[in-house]
């Protein structure tokens, strides 16, 4: 079989080219973005679980919700939130 490219630029460039737009392509497949974590506040954490500040604070002081300090205000991951909920109000069959 004959080697005919039909390209301005050498067999070698070509192949790292193709090898270039491949590991480009397999990269984004194989990473895909993970999406960055919602923090909420308070007021949005009572609304959430439907219970009061004193309820909220009282898990924050047992440990049950993890909170983060973001400039000396407190916030909590949605996702953790929704979780402790769960863990707290689990569904009756």
């Amino acid at each position: 079989m004959n080697n005919v490219i039909l390209s301005p630029i050498d067999k070698g460039q070509l192949i790292n080219e193709i090898a270039e737009a491949i590991v480009n392509k397999l990269s984004k497949v194989s990473n895909p973005t993970i999406p960055e974590e919602e923090f909420i506040k308070i007021p949005e954490v009572m609304k959430l679980l439907g219970r009061s500040r004193t309820t909220i604070n009282n898990w924050r002081k047992e440990g049950f919700l993890k909170e983060h300090m973001i400039n000396s205000s407190v916030y909590f991951k949605k996702s953790e939130v929704l979780n402790a909920g769960r863990q707290r109000n689990p569904r009756k069959k």
